[in-house]
Parts: C-alpha cells; structure tokens; sequence
C-alpha cells in the first residue's frame, strides 16, 4: 500500500504540474495558429501620426523617438522598418499653367518612402536625386512617379510641376519628373505593406491625384519650407519576424505592445499603433480564459479523485498498522509524536514525487498529442511543451495538500490501548469520523448554497477592482462539492441498502448468496470505500462525456444558428442587393441545391418611422425551410417551427387582371369629387419577372376624363396590381375626397383607331379590390355603386356600375388607393415575445407596420424565441414572407425594394468547401460569405476547443478510469487480507469454489451497483450546473442558441467498463486464493486472526 501511496502522490503532484504546463501548451499552440493565420503583412507593425510638423528637426526627433520605443519593446522580433512622409494635399499644375483649384481638379501630395529605389524599376529616366536645379527663377527638385499614374495624368519624364499646399494657399513647390517606375515584385512584404494605396491612391469625384516622390534631402529642405507649420502623415512600419513572433507568449506580445503604445505616446504626438496582432491577442486571452474553465473543471475532478484514493489508501494502511500504533502507544508515544511520524513518512511519500512530476507531466502532455481528439492540430505528433519553474510551484502546492491528505487519513487509525486495538478487530468498521461530527451533513449544507450560487450567476468568471475576469475558482470547486456531497449522501444510505439486500439474500434459499450479502451488510462502511470511489470516477466521466458531447453540439449549432444554410450571402452598403440575375447565377452553379433570397431590414409598428422599431426578416417560407436548420425549442407553440414558417406562406391570391400582350396604350374613365387640384391618377402593373412599374394615367379634371398613357414592352405576362392617386402633399395627409372608376381599357398595335379597345376591368363588382393603408391606418375603402350618366364621348357602356374610392385624410408620401388581394387577412408573421411586449399587439390582432417607408398590414400568428440568423438579445424581431412584403411595399407606386440576403444549400460536389464559396463570392463580390462548413471545421481545428474541452475531457476520463483502477486494486488487497480467515472457515464447513463465487460476487456487487448509480446521478447534477455557467462562446457571449444537455456515453462506459474488469479481476483472484488454502496451516493459526 506505500507504493500505492506514492503513486497517489506522483498523480496528484503530475496533474497539478500539468495544469499550467498543458496550458502553456495550448498557448504555444493558438499562437502559432493565429500568427499563421494573420499572415505575414497583418503580423507588421504601423506606426502613424498626422500631427507633426514637415520640419527636418522634427522628422529627426521623431524617428529617433519611434526607433527607440521599437527597440525597447519589440527588440529581436524587429527584421527591418521602413520611414514614409506624406505632405498635405497640393494644387498643381504644369510649368507656364495656372494652378487648378476646381472641384474636379487632381490634388497632389510628395511622399518619401524610405529606400522605395531599391523595389521598383523604372520605365523611363531615372531615380530622383538630392540635386536641386533653378528653372525660370525657381528651385526645383527632382521627383518620381507612378508610370501608370503618370499615364492617366498625361505627364512625363522632364516635365515641371508646380505645386502649391491648399491649407496655406500660398508658397510654391516646384518639381521635375526624372522618372516613372513602376514595382519590381508586387508580392514582396515591401509592397504588399504599402500597396498603390499610396503611390496611387483611387479617389471617386475627382480627377486622380498626383502622388510624387522625392528624396529625403528634398523632402525635408524645399517641401517642407514650402508647407512651413503645417503637419504632415508620418508612418513607420516595423516588418517582424512570424517565426519569433509565434514562440512568444501572450503576456509578452501584451507587454511588448504595450509599452510599445506608452513610449510612443511619450515620444510623439497622437501616435496611432496599428496591427492586426492587437486584436488577437485580446481574442486569444478571451478564448484562453473561457476555455481555461472545463480545463480547471476537469483538473479538479482529477484532484478531487486522487485526493480520495490517498485518503482511501492510507486510511487502510493505517487500519493494517494499528497493531503498530498500540505498542507505540504503550511505550509512551503520544499523539503529537505520532503525527510528526506520520506528517514525515508522507512528506518522504509527496516530496519526491513532487520533484519529478513535472518532468512526468510534460512527457504525458507531449504524449497527448497522439491522441486523435488532438490530430487536428497536432497532425499526429506530439503537443509542444515548454517547462517552466510555475509546475513546480503547482507540483509542490500539491505535495503539500498530499501531505496534509495522508497524514490525516493516517492519523484517524490511532488507537490508545491495545484492548482497544483488539476489541475493534471483533467488531465491523464504525462509521468515518466525518459522519460522527455530521461533516457530510454540513458538506450537503454547503453544496446547496453552492448549487444555488452558481445557477444564479450566467458565468463561472469573477472580476477584479480593474475589470479583469478570470475563473472564479470558488465557483469551479462546486461540482466537486456537489459529487462528494452526492457520494457521502450515498454512504451514510449505505448500510440501509446493504441490510435490505442482506434480507433479500437471506429469502434467496441460496446460502453462498446470503453469506454475500450478509457480510457486506455487517462491513458496509468496508464497502464503502470503493463505492466513493466508483460514483467519483463515474461521475468524473459523467461530466468529461456531457461537456464533450454538450458543448461539441452547441459549437456546431451556432454556426448552423449564424449561418442559417450552407450558405449565406450578406450583401453591405446601401447599394447591396440580391438581384434576379445574381440569384439565377448562384441558382445555376452545379454545387448549389436550393438558393433562395431574402431580406433584413429595421421596420416600426405604426404608420410612422417613430414607432417601436424592430428587426425584420423576410424570407421564402418554402424554399427557407429546405436549406435553414431549426430546432424544436425554437417556439414554445404546440405547432412545430417547422409548421409556422410553413404558414407565413401567402398562398391565396386573386385571379391575376392580366393586360393583352403587346398592349401600347392604356386608358380609364376617372372622376374626382370633390376635386382636388394636382391629383394624379395612377395604375400599378407587375411584369412576368415580378418587377413593379407605375403608369401615370394623367392629372384629375374636373368632372368624368379619360386618362391615357403609352405603354412600354415589359416580360409578359402583366398584371394590373393596383390603382392609385398620387398628390404632392405631405407625407403622412391628403385632403378627403372620392375617386370614381368605370373602363380600363387598353389597345393594341391592331385596334389603335377602331374604337374596339380591349376591356380589362369594368368595375362591376368588388373584385378582391381592398383599400392601401395610409398614415391614418385602414382609411381607405373600395366600394361599387350604379353607374350615372357620363357624357357619351367618354363611356363606353361596358356595364351599369362603376367603382368607388373612398379616401380619407391619412396618405403614405402622397399615395392612396387600392389593391388587389383574395382574402381580408393582413399579412402573416411570426413575432418574438419582445416584440408582443414591447408593441401591445395581441395574436391575430392586425395592425401596420412602416417597412422602408411601406405601410404594410400585418398579423402575429404566434411567438417564437429564437429564428436562424436573428439574436434576440438585440431587441425585437419579426419573421414574413419575402415575396409578400416585396410585392405589398412595391404597391406604392414608384417604390422598389430588393432582397439583401440569400441563403443556400449545396450539392455533394468535388469541389472543396472553400472552393464553393469562391464559386458564390464570384457572383457576389462585395458581399460577405459564410459558409457552414468551413467554419465548423475551424472549430475542430481551434487549440482551445481541441484541447481546452475535447482533448481535456478525453484525459480526465483516462485519469480517472486509472485512479478508481488503483483505489480498488488497493481495496482487494486490504479485502484479501480482512477475509483470508473467513475463507478458510467457509471452506472447512464445506464449501465449493462454486459458492465462493457466488458468496463473492455477492458481497463485492452492491458497491458497484450502487456507486454506478450514484456516479451518474450526481454526474448529472454536477453536468446540468456547470455546463450553464460555462456556456458561453470563445469570446465570452452568451451561446446561441441556448445549449441542450447531452452526454456522450463512450467516456462514462469506459470507466464503467474499468470498474467491472477489474471487480472480476478480483473475484477471480480470491476465488483462485480460495482454491490454494491450507485449512490445517489455517487452523493452526486460527481463522479469525486476519478476518478483521
């Protein structure tokens, strides 16, 4: 049992070793990856400020300033740096020409780029020199230009210019062209930094400017005289060194940085440090932190298993050695003297263990990059390591607690008397002390205020007076709290459930069965040992299986939630749209299954743009359902999401008024009463491809008028959509009136001239004809009414009634009237709680709602919590038919609105994912482009999801599968020994190999059973309680959408599988050990000598 106590020691000091080891393993790993993933320009450092004088004297001091900020802080990781100076914007013209000074007139700038000589070619002439010439009076110097930027200016080698800085609006520059040059390589880090941004920058509105270069004597003498107070841009860029770069730690890339920052402030004005690394390092220490909290959380499950097999081992090693205690006892050794003796036998057990366990820890994590949880980025080899002096403070930190574990586990074995001694080897284990003083009762206290600690927080992170967050380790100690709460619950049930099952056995009518049980029940706290160890290392891979398999889950549905489809194209600026072209392209690339468009926009409740606003996605019910991912918890509705979204679909729609093809001319009878000067008359058609087109009949006259106009070809076929009236008012009002209707006609090429015009509505009936809403709601109503006497040059006689308008006072941007629809109900949409909350609106309740500047009627059809691409916590938000609130919006004459967004599925392809959302970016340049599966397989390749939860969890598992494989190999040998003597007795009376079986089993399955139950009860617990505190993303937010509990089962199996093997193991082994007794040698001895 003492080498069991020094391997106890050397787990519990190498895990400890490896929590900072393993981490700085996973930093190495992330600081590789973001490094390679930045890139080699990203990576460089820009150095910028716009607010120092063109001065050689200040040039001089800044550089100085900025070289030495460099040095000191970034030193070894510096490979070169590059100076450039950019003078303010100049007029300019050519020698003997006047200055431009218009709004379209090219501006021009000198700028001196450090060495730039050595990196271009030049076309024609030469590189500038320092030399300064006199032309007609004036000092000139000489500068170089852009070949390509002198071609578009029409300049060349040889030609004056004459510059002048705008801020100033006096002195002059005056320079000569001595060469074009265009770059030697493009792809150098050299160019690749500067880029034609700045030796050709693209302005829009403006005729291009002129970017000259002169040396650094020109620059700092002649220009800046010539811009003498103004300040000028000055950049340095620092080129480092990725190799480096990427073996540093975060800390001293963060302390680099930043004193980087600090000196630069100190040195120059208003310096600005720009690189890529910044960013990513504040991401890494977020990702680092969040992913630190199932790496402590398993490390101190793993503890928290070890600390018990050393409190179980050398409990029942000090149970061996009472015999010794007494005689110690008896000759006068008191208590303080056998602790120091115990504190020292464990001190020799930690310490040695303590000093080569980081050594041990960082060949297993080196080890564990073997593993394929870890073959992602590790391609199969070993993790990096790196020692440092922390393991040994963490090693040594755990030697102590050993010490302290054994020799208290130790010292509970004392005895005073050696009566004493004996008459307790009689009697079955008395209950542990810490159910004698109720410790368990107040460790079950405590869990509960833990329990109800942490499922009141949102996040297992606590912040310091500055702001920091780091683990909270109080917080991350409670699943522990809670399994061992859980356990000792189980413990001090115990011996209640081992009675019953002795009674059980005792009805069985099998006498070996009975023994079994019988004996187990007059030893159960014995028993108890292995069955704490059992629901520990169960519980342990209860916990490793759900953050596994919980958190595995919920990465991948947040980017099934972010993405919405395989696919997903979000169009930027005002200007992005999902055009009809654009669509039919991505809809005819092979890789693509279903491509359906869809669009989000800011919209409010009410008729005006001051009502509560919300977020408004509008996608095709059907199509949206084939290439989006829901979930069932998505709605709390009876009906499944996948029925609501199915019900957004407007399907009813009127018989289409369709106009004959090849119609030139429309006409219709229209009156206006009371009239209403300035009011125009206008009738909405939608084309074969969906488009909108309004067609102005004409301005009101008073009494009947004909109104015509001419129509152009549109896609066939066409359908009359919606009549309205149109008056350069305000906004949201227009004076009350009634618009009457008879005969919309149109013509033909064939019946222009013979009076036989084609009817198309003769107003005779309803005919699905509703009222437009306007800024005073439904105010608007259609009616028909018999038809009075027309003048006869003006009637066609096509029927005995006509329509009527009926306009109220509210108006949408100067338009009434009506449109065309097969039902009275508004248009459905689903709405979130906050949305119902917020507005008042009630379900099935209609009400309008302003969509870019359309007043669109809307009913809820039910409430949803979550919908794919929408974060609720952003506010409010509702979801309808795209085609329904396209084609509403569009009734307003003259309004157009275009779908922003597409989603898509995609087909199985040969291509790669990659390769697929080249494909759509091809079609959709601007836009931006995710896809699915490229960034799940980054989270598979992400350092701290691979190795913070997958890989750890992995470990945890194996570790303790291991500890509970040795707590109870320690068990059978103490077992062996306590029940040698009742073997050899059960023998003599006669028993076969077959009851030891059976006896065996008996005696050695109800801590299985029940420890396995125990195990995975609290594992559920501890799982459903912590997985909520660390559900967050990599950078800290809240998941979305929320995480579902899950558990891998293969995790908790494999130690449940460990804990059986070895239980057989041991069966076997007392069953071959029975087979082997001397009963004559055992009687001699007595048989009840070791049956303690």
């Amino acid at each position: 049992m003492v080498v069991g106590l020094m391997l106890g020691a050397l787990f519990a000091t190498a895990t400890a070793a490896g929590i900072p080891q393993y981490a700085r393993s996973l930093e190495i790993i992330s600081m590789h990856a973001t490094v390679e993933d930045v890139g080699n320009i990203n990576s460089n450092v820009h150095i910028n400020t716009s607010w120092i004088p063109l001065a050689n004297d200040d040039h001089v001091l800044a550089d100085a300033a900025v070289l030495s900020a460099v040095e000191n802080n970034l030193g070894e990781l510096v490979v070169d740096t590059t100076r450039l100076t950019k003078s303010r914007e100049h007029w300019w013209g050519r020698l003997n020409e006047p200055l431009r000074q218009d709004s379209l007139a090219s501006l021009s700038s000198f700028q001196y780029i450090e060495n730039f000589a050595e990196h271009v070619a030049f076309i024609e002439g030469t590189a500038p020199t320092d030399s300064i010439t006199m032309v007609d009076g004036e000092r000139t110097i000489e500068v170089a230009v852009l070949h390509k930027r002198a071609q578009l200016l029409q300049l060349e080698v040889g030609d004056v210019i004459n510059s002048q800085p705008i801020d100033l609006g006096t002195g002059l520059v005056r320079a000569r062209i001595t060469g074009t040059f265009e770059q030697t390589d493009l792809y150098e880090v050299f160019w690749l930094e500067l880029g034609e941004a700045y030796l050709a920058p693209a302005i829009e509105g403006r005729e291009q400017p002129l970017i000259m270069l002169p040396t650094e004597s020109s620059m700092f003498s002649i220009v800046a005289e010539a811009n003498a107070g103004l300040p000028a841009s000055y950049d340095w860029f620092i080129y480092t060194d990725q190799s480096l770069l990427a073996d540093k730690s975060v800390a001293d890339l963060e302390d680099a940085y930043g004193g980087l920052s600090e000196q630069l402030e100190e040195g120059i004005a208003r310096p600005f440090v720009i690189t890529e690394m910044i960013p990513r390092i504040e991401s890494m220490k977020k990702r680092a932190l969040f992913g630190s909290i199932p790496l402590l959380l398993m490390a101190l499950l793993i503890l928290s298993c070890i600390a018990f097999y050393l409190t179980m081992a050398a409990g029942l090693l000090g149970r061996r050695r009472v015999a010794g205690y007494v005689i110690l006892r008896s000759r006068g050794f008191n208590v303080r003297q056998q602790l120091r003796i115990h504190l020292a036998e464990a001190a020799v057990i930690s310490l040695p263990a303590a000093i080569v366990a980081p050594l041990i820890s960082l060949v297993v994590i080196a080890a564990v990059g073997y593993l394929p949880a870890y073959s992602s980025i590790t391609d199969g080899g070993t993790m990096p390591i790196e020692l440092s002096a922390k393991a040994w403070l963490w090693s040594f930190g755990a030697a102590v607690g050993t010490v302290l574990v054994v020799t208290a586990a130790s010292s509970f074995w004392d005895r005073s008397t050696i009566a004493s001694a004996r008459s307790s080897d009689s009697r079955p284990v008395d209950e542990p002390w810490f159910q004698r003083f109720y410790v368990d009762a107040m460790l079950i206290g405590l869990s509960g205020i833990v329990w109800w600690e942490v499922g009141s927080r949102s996040s297992a992170l606590t912040a310091d007076r500055g702001g920091e967050f780091s683990p909270d380790l109080s917080l991350l100690a409670a699943p522990v709290l809670i399994a061992i709460s859980g356990s000792l619950v189980a413990l001090r049930l115990f011996p209640i459930i081992t009675r019953v099952f002795a009674r059980v056995g005792l009805r069985s009518g099998s006498t070996s069965l009975g023994l079994g049980l019988a004996s187990v029940a007059r030893r159960p706290f014995f028993h108890g040992w292995p069955m704490l160890a059992f629901a520990l290392a169960i519980s342990t891979g209860i916990v490793a299986g759900s953050v596994v398999s919980t958190l595995e889950r919920s990465t991948n549905e947040q980017v099934f939630y972010s993405t919405g489809a395989d696919i997903r194209v979000t169009t930027t600026g005002s200007t992005g749209q999902v055009g009809r072209e654009q669509l039919e392209e991505v809809r005819n690339l092979d890789s693509i299954n279903v491509a359906t468009p869809a669009m989000r926009t800011d919209a409010t409740v009410g008729t005006t743009s001051l009502g509560s606003q919300f977020t408004l996605l509008t996608v095709d019910p059907i199509d949206f359902q084939q290439v989006a991912w829901f979930r069932d918890d998505f709605t709390d509705s009876e009906t499944s999401i996948h029925q609501l979204v199915d019900r957004l679909a407007v399907r009813v729609l009127p018989d289409p008024i369709v106009i004959p093809p090849n119609a030139s001319e429309m006409s219709i009878l229209a009156k206006n009463e009371p009239f209403t000067p300035r009011l125009e008359l206008w009738v909405v058609l939608r084309d074969g491809f969906g488009d909108s087109h309004t067609i102005n009949m004409g301005e009101f006259e008073e009494g009947w008028f004909r109104g015509t106009a001419d129509l152009s070809t549109y896609p066939q076929p066409v359908e009359i959509t919606s009549i309205q009236t149109f008056m350069k008012v305000g906004p949201d009002s227009a004076p009350p009136s009634d618009v009457f209707l008879d005969d919309l006609m149109v013509d033909t090429p064939e019946t222009v001239g013979t009076g036989e015009s084609h009817l198309v509505i003769d107003f005779n009936d309803n005919a699905f004809w509703t009222g437009l809403p306007t800024a005073e709601g439904e105010d608007t109503g259609y009616s028909t009414e018999t038809e009075p006497e027309i003048p006869q040059d003006k009637v066609s006689n096509a029927g005995d009634r006509i329509g009527r308008i009926s306009l109220g006072r509210g108006a949408n941007e100067g338009v009434r009237g009506i449109y065309r629809t097969a039902t009275d109900r508004p248009i459905p949409i689903l709405a979130s709680q906050s949305f119902i909350d917020q507005t008042g609106v009630g379900i099935r309740r209609p009400f309008i709602i302003n969509v870019k500047g359309g007043l669109v009627p809307v009913e809820v059809i039910d409430v949803v919590n979550y919908f794919p691409t929408i974060d609720p916590e952003n506010g409010p938000f509702a979801v309808a038919d795209v085609d329904a609130i396209v084609k509403f919006v569009e009734l307003r004459g003259r309004k157009t609105i275009t779908p922003n967004e597409l989603f898509a599925s995609v087909n199985p392809s040969e291509l790669s994912d990659q390769e697929i959302s080249e494909e759509v970016r091809d079609v959709f340049r601007l836009a931006r482009i995710d896809s699915r599966a490229e960034q799940i397989n980054g989270t598979f390749v992400d350092p701290v999801a691979v190795a913070g939860w997958r890989g750890m969890s992995i470990v945890a598992t194996i570790v303790a599968a291991l500890v509970v494989l040795m707590a109870y190999a320690v068990f059978l040998a103490a077992y062996s020994l306590r029940t040698k003597g009742d073997s050899a007795l059960i023998l003599a009376l006669g028993a076969s190999s077959r009851d030891y079986w059976v006896s065996t089993i008996a005696e050695l399955f109800p801590a299985i059973i029940v420890g396995t139950l125990v195990g995975i009860g609290t594992g559920f617990a501890v799982s459903s309680l912590m997985i909520g505190s660390m559900a967050h993303t990599g950078t800290g937010e809240q998941l979305l959408p929320p995480f579902i509990l899950q558990t891998n089962w293969m995790l908790p199996m494999v130690t449940i599988a460990a804990i059986f093997t070895i239980v057989l193991a041991g069966v076997v082994n007392s069953v071959r050990s029975f087979r082997e007794i001397e009963i004559a040698e055992m009687a001699r001895e007595g048989f009840s000598a070791s049956s303690t």
